[in-house]
This record gives structure tokens, C-alpha cells and sequence, in this order.
């Protein structure tokens, strides 16, 4: 319409003092068309409208001009509400002192419409921190409250509920909103039958709950059930739904109210919706952490238990996506220690070994950053003090009213006309019986942190043993009550004196009361209670305690978890070790110990510092520690195994228990039984019978963990033989070779031709009567018996040349050089291809057993490594060496080789060798012969 345009509402409003008609059109065309499109707010603001409108409220002759008709005042309101929907408005809206205004209109008109447009202004200002901490300094919340009590109007009501939730933005601000009874009202209207009143209601409910004081909370107590209700409706709003459902979870947090909530059925509300939104952990986590909480009474875990609670907690352990709240879930399943019914159906549902997975991550996370982690996991907030178990709950103040008489006074009196005070005065100010008045303790625990702490109980029976020997003396012999006392000397005064006074004790009962606190005094509770694997190591514990314990903690994974934690954590709380002390200690734990391997695992783990099956190396920060755990346990384990009980159980599952059984045990014999054990001398047959097939049938391909704990196993059951290394003979002038005196004396009469075209000049004499093969070619009816030039085939010059030195009388003992450049070794650690294996071959050839000695000799002293051994074997069976054969396996098990070379040497000897029986029956004849020896 023409006259409607922007500029013209905004002179109309520049002139509404002059032009009061002109003024409704103006607010109504701006409200309608200009401010309510998109951008409008920032348009109008910017042209400077704002601070027009504005000045109808602030400038005395344009307010009264408002204030003339309620039909501008509501739509100047609305105009102002719609426009602080945007940031810039609200902040010059506070520049232009707006916000005291709006207050003072809302506590001086008392119409609906008014109201509900104040209100909705506040609310949208209040979206800016710094505007709500001013509209609360203005003294907004009564008026609103009071709008709250008295207005019939379901849009005036939806707009202060509205904006009471808006400005319960911070706890400081929450609480002075229920300090004022900002939280009556808005339960009042949970119940409305208006389903929008309703919602928003229940909306500004579950804002001033979050963090809610135990006030606070007791005020929305009689509102759970309505809130209970309200959810379980099939028609509700699902924002409804959940803003129940969320101030349920945010009562949860005290320790007060979750009995009632209890009772009202707020745990399986919460069981059910948990499940529902499972998928989602943004929405869920509020409910798991109201779970944990309700754990933590008597009544409500019996709830949470009979429910399902246990199940869905156990699924979100489990779940990775839940890994914030796993911290809290694991210490909340920490109040159940004590129900052993509980603890079973959780050891069921496998929760032992998500604990020790949790420890294994711990130690690795630590690993990682090469520090101490902190002491709350990263979902673990600080708690307030009424968050903790109301299973005992705190005692009421007792108040001093007129002339009620307390414990206090009774005691005071007693002590004054028994003479052991002169005077009231006599007692230190500092000292009370009521526990309200005491100084606190800053050694003592927080009570939100001692919700974790397993509750104990001291008492004595016997007052006088906490007095004194000068006021045992005057009670026993009766003094005078006006007795005068002796001073006393510095010493003794300082002595005498209240820990917190610095005054001397002037009577008896200042002796008594000034004395520290006979109990000891209160110490914080020891530092492995602050961090984080605390909760999961404790349950552990507890989980060791049940009947079946075996079943639940003896597995590869928890004592893998435990192992871990145990070595690589930089600092590992002691009660892991003693869980692991408590399993090899307990007689049923033995037989599960054996049949999964465990004890193997703990002497690889703890005592070799190596993880068979792993490629990657322990990281054991403890060696030492570690090896006196290992001997410890193994120790334990030995006490078990030689007890009648555990020879039949080990005799049993050895001899007639399933093949994985009877392989684990047999592998687990020498470190359970002493070497000179009569048992394991009985099973050491079938053990090595166990073990050697084993092998024998093992195909894998890569290298299995088997392979590391056979090799342990068969050279345990040998004594340790550490065979010193002769060292090369160095050339020097004592050196000596027979065959080049002989060549130099010019005594060779014949030449060797070789493939290559090579002429090696001997001695006929010589080498005849070394060596029968050449004796029949050069002295029997064949054409070389003729011959000056000899050939010889087949056989290359490094292996030749050796063998025409040894028949012309060269010896490794002579210093000979060509049998000393035999004894370096060759690249590839290939004994076929070097040329001692070419001559140790050449001499079976020729048939000379005293060369192949000679050369065996050589290359079991000088040769002979882990990196050379299989092919060293290998090549020993082809040519039928069956002392290079025995050497090879001497070495490989007698000597102390590390753990992991030696398991790898003699997987690639078997991937190697061709007949693998005669490979085992050596060994198992080797290990019987040196056990029975030894």
C-alpha cells in the first residue's frame, strides 16, 4: 500500500507524539511486512528503527503515548520481541538500556497480552549470556514467577516458561531461579490438559533440573510421577517425551531422590528407553550415566539387576561407540562386589575379559605416550557430594532450641562437677562433639569420591585405652576436685597441647581432648584408588573370590590383560600381581591354568619377557620385577601341582584328557615339577610323545605359537651346557702344510685335472695310501694307472684342494692355511654351497671318515649358528652325517640361545627337513637321555 514502505513507518515512528494514529499503522505494517520476512530484523535495525522503537519505551512523552493504547503497547512489544530474534538487536537493544524497561513494564501491567509479550522479548534476549545475567540482576524472575501463579492464558504462560528455561543458562542462574520458587509453578503445569502448555513445562522442568541441588531436587519430588506419566503417553510429543525422560536422568544425579525415583518405575523407563536409543550414544549416554548412579543403593540395584539393567550395561561395555561412559559403567558394576549372585551373572555375561581388554589398552595408551595416564578416564566428571550412595544417609542437624539439652551439653556438664575441668573455658574452642561443627579434614577423601571406596568399620571396646596414664591415675585413685596441679614445663606443654591450639593444656581434659585422634588420623586413601583401571582391577578381585573363579579369569585374554598391565604400564598397581598370586594359589585354578596355557603364557610373559605368537617384542618396563613375579607364581603353581590333588589332576589330564588338553600339559611338565621330581621323570615319556607330534602334524605356514613353547618346553627338560667357542687359529710362524713341502721338494708325480680346466700337482705315493678309491684308479688295471694327468670330475677346486692336503698328511691340528680358510663361514649360512660342505661331500665321496670328522668338526665348532643350523641339518641328512645330525640338535636345545631365535630356528628346521620322523625321534631321544643323565 502506498504511505507503507519502510521509510515511512520509521518517520511515523519519529513523529509519534505529533501523529499517535499514524503510530498503530506504522507498528502494525512494520510487524507484519517488514520484520517478519527474512532479513527484515536486520534492515529495520540497521535504518535505524531499533533505536526508534525504542525510544517509545525510554523517552517519557513517546511512552505515554504507547502507554495510551494497549493495542500499541502490544503491538510495539511484539515488534520489539520479533526483532531480538537476532544477535545484533539483542545487543543494541542492552546498549539502549531496553532491558530494565522491559522489566519494570512487566512488574507494572497486569494484562495477559502484555505479559506474554514481555516475557517473550526477555526470552529472546536472554539468548545472549550477557543479557541474561542482566535481565536477573533486574529483578525478572519474580515477576515472571508471579505471571506464572496468576495468568489464565495458555500463550502468556507458554512465553514465561519459555523464558525462565532460556535464563536458567548457567548453575549460578538455576539456582536463584528455584531459590525465588521459580520450580512450583512449572511443576503446577506439568499437569495442564493443554498439550503445548504441557511440553513447554516440561522443557523448563528438565532445564533447571540439570545439576540440581538436593533443594532443588526435593522441590520437583513431587513432579516424578507426573514425569513417569507423562512418558509413558502414546500420544506425546517425542520432544516432550525426552525432556521427561532427561529431567528423570538429571534427578538421578542425587543420591536423595533415587530411591523414590526408583519406586516410581524410573528404572525400567529408563532400561527401556536405553534400548531404543542404543544406536545413538548422543542420546544415550544421559541415560547409561542415570543407570551407573542408580547402581549405587541397595533397593535400586536389586532394580536395575531384576530388570535387564546388567545385560544392556554389559552390551554397552562391549561397545566401542560407548567408550566415554565405560569408565563409569565399570565402577558402578563396582557397588554389586558384594552380591555374589550378581557378580556371577556378570562374570557370565563376560565381563572379566572386557576388563582385562581395558587394562591391555591402558598399558598401551601409556606405552604410547611414554607417560602416567590421568587419574579419571576421559568420560569420568567430577561428582558433587550429594551425588554419592544414599544408603546411609547423613544424619539432620540437630537444632539448639530453648532449653533442649544435647549430648554436648551433658558431657560438658558431667566433665565440670567431676573436676576433670575447672571451668567451660578449660575445653579448646576448636573441640566439638557435633560432627557440623568440626574444622574438615583436607587429608580426607571427598564423599563423591568415597561412593568407590569399600566401607569398613572401626570400634573399641575399651574407653581408658585412649586416655592418658596421668588421667587413668586420677580416675583410679579419686583426686580432689579442687587438687592444685603442678605447672608444666615446655616440654610438656607442647606435648599436652591441641593439635590445633597453640595454647598449653591448663586441666585434665584438655590432656584428653588435645591428644591426636586415637583412631590414627584420616589418611587419603591410598593413590591407585584415583586411577582409572581402580574400578576394573577391584572387580577382578572380586570376581577371583567366587566358587567358579577358574571359569571367568583363567582365559588367554584376561591373563594376557593382566600380563600386560602387570609389565608395560610405567606404573602397575600391586593388586594386579596379587591377582595373579590368588590364581596360581587356588587349587581349582590349576587345571584351567593348564588346559589354556596360561602358565606358558605367564613364564614367557614374566620370566623371558617375550609374547609367543606375537611379532611385535614385549615392551616389559619391570625385567627384574617381572622375573620375581614369574618365579613367584611358578613357584605357587609347583606347591599345587606336587600335592596329591594336583599329581592326579596333572597325571589325569596327561594320560586321558582331550589332545589340546594333553598337549598344553605336556608342554606345561617342566615348569610345574622340579627337575628331580619322580612325577615328571614318570610323564616324561608321554610329554615328549605330546609334544613331538605335535609338531610333527603342526602345517601352518607362518610361524605358530606352538613352535615357541615347544622349544622351551624340550630344552627345559635338558640341563642348560654353555660349550665354549673355539676360536679361528690365527696364521703365524708355527704354521705348517705338509703338501706344499711336499710340491716344493719337486716329489709330485702326478697332476689332477679338475672340470674347470684347473692342475693340481700330488703326490701317487700319497694319496694311494690315503685313500682306497684313488688307490684303485692309480695302482689297479684302469687307463689312470698310467697317467701322469689325472682328470678328476665332479668335484670343484675348493673341495678338492682340501681333501689333496689331508691325503698328503695337512691336519687342522698342523696350522694348516687350507683347512684353516674352512673354518670362516660363507654367505647365506648355506653349508651345501661353502666350500667345507663341498669338501665334507667330497670326503664321502672318496671315502675318507677321518676327513668327514675333521670337517664336522669344523663346522659344529666354528660354523654351526641358529642362521646356519637348518640348512646345516638338512645338508647332515642328505650325506647321512648322523654325528652332524645329533650336534645340530644339541645346539639348538642345550645351548641358551634366546628364546625367540631358537622357536624360529627350529620352525624353519621342520619347514626344511626332509624326513621329519627321524628329526623327532632324535630329539626325543636327545631329551631323554640328557634328562635321565643330568
Amino acid at each position: 500500500m502506498a504511505g507503507d514502505s519502510l521509510p515511512d513507518c520509521l518517520s511515523r515512528l519519529e513523529a509519534a507524539v505529533q501523529d499517535p494514529e499514524g503510530l498503530s499503522r506504522a507498528l502494525c505494517c512494520l510487524r507484519s511486512r517488514h520484520v517478519s520476512r527474512a532479513g527484515g530484523a536486520g534492515q529495520f535495525r540497521e535504518s535505524g528503527g531499533l533505536r526508534l522503537l525504542m525510544l517509545l519505551f525510554t523517552e517519557p512523552q513517546n511512552a505515554a503515548v504507547v502507554g495510551a493504547s494497549r493495542r500499541n503497547l502490544d503491538l510495539a512489544l511484539s515488534l520489539l520481541a520479533n526483532c531480538c530474534l537476532e544477535p545484533a538487536c539483542r545487543l543494541q537493544v542492552r546498549e539502549l538500556g531496553g532491558i530494565p524497561v522491559l522489566v519494570s513494564i512487566l512488574k507494572s501491567v497486569c494484562v495477559d497480552s502484555i505479559w506474554n509479550r514481555v516475557a517473550r522479548a526477555l526470552g529472546n534476549l536472554a539468548l545472549d549470556a550477557e543479557n541474561s545475567s542482566i535481565i536477573h540482576e533486574s529483578g525478572a524472575i519474580s515477576p515472571l514467577i508471579n505471571v506464572l501463579e496468576n495468568s489464565k492464558d495458555s500463550f502468556c504462560l507458554q512465553s514465561c516458561l519459555r523464558a525462565l528455561r532460556i535464563l536458567g543458562d548457567s548453575p549460578v542462574h538455576r539456582l536463584s531461579i528455584c531459590e525465588q520458587g521459580g520450580l512450583a509453578p512449572c511443576v503446577a503445569l506439568l499437569s495442564s490438559p493443554c498439550p503445548a502448555l504441557a511440553e513447554a513445562a516440561v522443557r523448563s522442568v528438565c532445564e533447571l533440573s540439570r545439576g540440581s541441588s538436593l533443594d532443588c531436587a526435593e522441590r520437583l519430588s513431587s513432579a516424578v510421577p507426573v514425569l513417569v506419566a507423562l512418558t509413558g503417553k502414546e500420544d506425546a510429543k517425542p520432544k516432550m517425551r525426552q525432556a521427561a525422560i532427561t529431567t528423570l536422568c538429571n534427578l538421578c544425579g542425587q543420591g536423595a531422590m533415587r530411591p523414590m525415583l526408583g519406586s516410581a518405575g524410573a528404572i525400567q523407563l529408563l532400561i527401556t528407553e536405553a534400548r531404543s536409543q542404543c544406536k545413538s550414544p548422543s542420546r544415550c549416554l544421559i541415560l547409561v550415566r542415570a543407570l551407573c548412579l542408580f547402581c549405587r543403593e541397595a533397593v535400586n540395584r536389586v532394580r536395575v539387576k531384576e530388570q535387564g539393567g546388567l545385560d544392556l550395561l554389559m552390551d554397552f561395555l562391549r561397545d566401542s561407540q560407548y567408550r566415554a561412559a565405560h569408565y563409569r559403567i565399570t565402577a558402578a558394576f563396582l557397588h554389586f562386589c558384594h552380591d555374589t549372585a550378581s557378580l556371577i551373572l556378570l562374570s557370565a555375561r563376560g565381563l572379566a575379559p572386557l576388563l582385562a581388554e581395558r587394562l591391555d589398552e591402558l598399558a598401551l595408551a601409556t606405552e604410547d605416550r611414554g607417560e602416567l595416564q590421568e587419574s579419571h578416564s576421559a568420560g569420568a566428571e567430577v561428582e558433587d557430594i550429594s551425588s554419592v550412595s544414599f544408603d546411609f544417609p547423613p544424619e539432620p542437624k540437630r537444632k539448639r532450641q530453648g532449653s533442649e539439652g544435647t549430648s554436648e551439653d551433658s558431657l560438658r556438664s558431667w566433665l565440670l562437677s567431676e573436676g576433670y575441668i575447672c571451668s567451660l573455658d578449660d575445653l579448646a574452642p576448636e573441640w566439638c562433639l557435633d560432627s557440623e561443627n568440626r574444622s574438615d579434614d583436607s587429608s580426607a577423601p571427598r564423599p563423591s569420591d568415597l561412593a568407590l571406596l569399600p566401607t569398613t568399620s572401626s570400634s573399641c571396646t575399651d574407653g581408658d585405652h585412649f586416655l592418658s596414664p596421668r588421667i587413668k591415675r586420677m580416675r583410679l585413685n579419686g583426686p580432689s576436685r579442687r587438687e592444685p596441679r603442678a605447672p608444666s614445663s615446655p616440654n610438656t606443654s607442647k606435648v599436652l597441647s591441641s593439635p590445633t591450639s597453640s595454647n598449653p593444656c591448663s586441666s585434665p581434659m584438655q590432656e584428653i581432648l588435645g591428644s591426636p585422634w586415637p583412631l590414627g588420623p584420616r589418611t587419603p586413601p591410598p593413590s591407585d584408588f584415583w586411577r582409572p583401571e581402580f574400578p576394573g582391577l577391584l572387580l577382578l578381585s572380586c570376581l577371583s573370590q567366587l566358587p567358579e573363579s577358574s571359569s571367568c579369569l583363567v582365559s588367554p585374554t584376561v591373563l594376557g590383560g593382566l600380563l600386560t598391565y602387570v609389565t608395560s604400564h610405567p606404573h602397575p598397581c600391586p593388586r594386579a600381581a596379587r591377582l595373579l598370586q590368588r590364581l596360581t594359589c587356588d587349587p581349582a585354578c590349576l587345571e584351567a591354568l593348564i588346559r589354556t596355557g596360561g602358565i606358558c603364557t605367564l613364564r614367557a610373559r614374566l620370566l623371558l619377557s617375550e609374547i609367543p605368537g606375537s611379532q611385535n617384542e614385549s615392551n616389559n618396563r619391570h625385567p627384574e620385577l617381572a622375573k620375581e613375579l614369574g618365579h613367584v607364581l611358578l613357584r605357587n603353581l609347583g606347591i599345587q601341582a606336587e600335592s596329591p590333588f594336583g599329581v592326579g589332576a596333572v597325571t589325569h589330564m596327561l594320560l586321558s584328557g582331550p589332545q589340546s588338553d594333553r598337549l598344553q600339559c605336556a608342554l606345561t611338565l617342566p615348569y610345574i615339577y622340579r627337575k628331580d621330581s619322580p612325577h615328571r621323570e614318570q610323564l616324561l615319556d608321554v610329554a615328549l610323545r605330546l609334544v613331538l607330534e605335535a609338531l610333527l602334524h603342526c602345517t601352518d605356514s607362518e610361524f605358530p605359537a606352538i613352535f615357541f613353547h615347544a622349544s622351551e618346553c624340550l630344552s627345559t627338560f635338558l640341563p642348560a651346557q654353555t660349550l665354549p667357542a673355539t676360536l679361528p687359529a690365527t696364521l703365524g710362524s708355527s704354521q705348517r702344510c705338509c703338501y706344499t713341502e711336499l710340491v716344493a721338494r719337486g716329489e709330485g708325480d702326478v697332476v689332477f685335472v679338475l672340470d674347470g680346466g684347473e692342475k693340481i700337482e700330488g703326490s701317487r705315493k700319497e694319496v694311494t695310501g690315503g685313500c682306497e678309491v684313488f688307490r684303485a684308479m692309480l695302482e689297479g688295471g684302469y687307463a689312470e694307472s698310467r697317467q701322469r694327468e689325472v682328470r678328476v670330475r665332479q668335484i670343484p677346486s675348493c673341495a678338492f684342494i682340501p681333501l689333496l692336503h689331508y691325503l698328503h698328511g695337512c691336519t687342522e691340528e698342523t696350522l694348516c692355511p687350507t683347512f684353516q680358510g674352512l673354518q670362516r663361514p660363507s654367505s647365506g649360512n648355506d653349508l651345501s654351497q661353502s666350500p667345507l660342505g663341498s669338501t665334507l661331500a667330497a670326503a664321502g665321496r672318496f671315502l675318507l671318515p677321518g676327513l668327514g670328522d675333521i670337517l664336522e668338526d669344523i663346522a659344529r665348532n666354528y660354523l654351526l649358528s641358529l642362521d646356519s643350523l637348518p640348512s646345516m641339518y638338512c645338508f647332515a641328512e642328505m650325506h647321512e652325517s648322523a654325528n652332524l645330525r645329533r650336534d645340530c640338535c644339541l645346539y639348538l636345545l642345550k645351548r641358551p640361545h634366546p628364546p625367540r631365535q631358537r622357536a624360529l630356528c627350529l620352525f624353519q628346521l621342520c619347514q626344511r627337513v626332509q624326513d621329519k620322523k627321524r628329526l623327532f625321534e632324535l630329539l626325543e631321544v636327545i631329551v631323554q637321555d640328557g634328562s635321565r643323565t643330568k
